[in-house]
């Protein structure tokens, strides 16, 4: 399993082993110990941009996630990019009571469940389903480690 992490923050430093350490455990109590990849971490600009760009949305985003196409029929497969946008991390921490710590593991959560095929958007039975894998991971990568520097 590989995780490729980059960071454009120029205010705000990651510490790239806990990282990804822990997508990889994500990836694992996912269900896909094996699968690969990419985490970027964002300003509110570059944000923008992607989510205006893919998303036809003009406005920063907490977390976008970019899967591949068909590629849950290999374990090994590399499933896509999970881009988190730190400063709305950030605020959103402090608006649902969480760490920052914490609420950027919840935004990696979610978009690498998306990149497994989870869709919150299409029907309340998937949200459910979805909200419910979430909060199963999250507990059990609890407590928090220290993600940012």
């Amino acid at each position: 399993m590989a995780v490729w992490l980059r960071s454009h923050l120029r205010r705000v430093a990651v510490r790239p082993t806990i990282v990804r350490r822990l997508t990889q455990a994500v990836l694992q109590q996912a269900g896909y110990p094996s699968a690969n990849l990419s985490l970027t971490f964002v300003g509110k600009t570059r944000m923008q941009k992607l989510n205006r760009t893919y998303r036809e949305r003009d406005y920063a985003t907490d977390v976008l996630a970019f899967p591949m196409q068909d590629v849950l029929q290999s374990s090994q497969a590399f499933v896509g990019d999970v881009v988190i946008c730190i400063p709305v991390a950030l605020a959103q921490a402090s608006r649902f009571n969480n760490t920052a710590d914490e609420e950027i593991l919840r935004l990696l959560i979610h978009g690498t469940l998306h990149l497994l095929g989870y869709d919150h958007e299409t029907t309340e039975r998937e949200a459910k389903r979805m909200k419910r894998k979430e909060q199963t991971i999250f507990r059990r990568l609890s407590p928090v480690p220290r993600l940012l520097a």
